[in-house]
């Protein structure tokens, strides 16, 4: 029945009841319970655990209530694979198969050829790891003023095979949200290995910066408390192209990101046709959602609200959208953006038929997003040998 969902307030509003019910017996009853023996310890120890069991549900269920981790009860149960996926599109048709081709690139410095040399990482990078590696370093961004961390994932062949350019994933996490879960709880390295094996995309470098510092919701946004957008789209960009082999094609270079970092994955795209061709957005939104007494400040709110620029402009770009069935707030989100998107910017929505906002939904279609990013783009395309 619906009135016993667990995101409805019915639910909520006995476990709170019930929570208070057994915390009044447990301070002003409990107490009384004067028999000897074992048994008065045993309702104390009862009483103080459902006490606690209690405390920690109500707090779990008003966290799912805010988040949308966990739609109904079978989806917690279950642990929540999503089920099968409905996918529409939007605007232009993407291609199902694109023709490989390799990278257009300039002549490669010193640096580019062997990492070993780079002042930020070089200290870092191991010539004989053949399964890739991370490295995270310390930018500070010259033209934005902003310093932060960035972590770059190098793949198995980058030191292996130098006369080629690589594509750039760069990657967005959440708010709040931490680089490791890419790569510890999604193992996004191995995902984009099997990936690979499977012919499905070639491998990519991947760059991570820290957009979300602190508990500070920047949006990715250039505003009154920094300039992130700006951080990203120049001073990460250009230490990108300076120090490591890729391309300047827009179709060698793709956004990803979950939730915030969806947003992100996204506005970059789309405010930045000129540097990136692709965005992946799991479970993401289209216009800045920021958390409660952190909104910034910017020079040009509607520039961020991205239908109205893709209404406008029309760019040139691609983007691969995922969401849990029962995530109410990202189908509302993509839904709005879709009435926006004409040709030739391309619009893939692909909707599971289950499932909240959680990571382990968005980790179960990293290979897919990258599947479709070989797909649509000649230079993520898998080189056939």
């Amino acid at each position: 029945m619906s009135f016993f969902e667990l995101t409805g307030w019915p639910v909520f509003v006995m476990v709170v009841t019930l929570a208070a019910i057994v915390l009044f017996v447990a301070v002003f009853l409990v107490p009384r319970y004067r028999k000897p023996g074992a048994s008065r310890y045993i309702i104390q120890f009862v009483s103080i655990a459902l006490v606690t069991i209690l405390t920690l549900l109500v707090i779990f269920l008003k966290l799912n209530n805010d988040n949308q981790w966990y739609g109904n009860w079978g989806d917690l149960a279950t642990g929540g694979d999503g089920g099968s996926v409905a996918t529409q599109t939007a605007g232009l048709t993407a291609p199902t198969r694109a023709t490989a081709a390799e990278l257009p690139h300039a002549p490669f410095t010193n640096t580019q050829l062997d990492p070993r040399g780079s002042q930020q990482i070089g200290a870092q990078v191991d010539p004989s790891a053949t399964g890739g590696q991370w490295a995270t370093f310390e930018l500070s961004g010259k033209e934005s003023q902003v310093t932060q961390q960035v972590t770059v994932w190098l793949p198995p062949s980058y030191f292996t095979d130098k006369d080629r350019a690589f594509p750039v994933i760069t990657a967005f996490t959440g708010f709040p949200g931490s680089v490791k879960t890419y790569s510890k709880s999604m193992n996004f390295d191995q995902h984009i290995k099997t990936a690979v094996r499977d012919s499905a995309v070639r491998e990519p470098i991947v760059v991570i910066p820290d957009v979300f510092p602190g508990n500070h919701d920047t949006e990715c946004v250039d505003g009154n408390h920094g300039k992130y957008e700006t951080f990203v789209s120049q001073d990460v960009v250009s230490w990108i192209r300076e120090n490591l082999r890729v391309s300047d094609d827009p179709q060698a270079w793709s956004t990803f990101g979950y939730s915030a970092g969806g947003w992100c994955s996204s506005m970059f795209t789309v405010r930045h046709p000129e540097i990136w061709g692709n965005s992946i957005n799991m479970a993401g939104y289209f216009a800045p959602d920021y958390s409660k007494g952190q909104e910034w400040v910017t020079a040009d709110p509607a520039g961020y609200d991205l239908g109205k620029v893709v209404e406008k402009n029309s760019p040139d770009v691609n983007i691969w959208f995922f969401t849990g069935g029962e995530d109410t707030p990202a189908i509302k989100a993509v839904e709005k953006f879709k009435e926006t998107v004409k040709d030739p910017t391309g619009l893939a929505i692909n909707t599971s038929q289950t499932g909240g906002h959680r990571v382990p939904l968005w980790t179960a279609q990293i290979e897919t997003s990258l599947k479709w990013l070989g797909q649509v783009s000649p230079y993520f395309a898998a080189l056939r040998s």
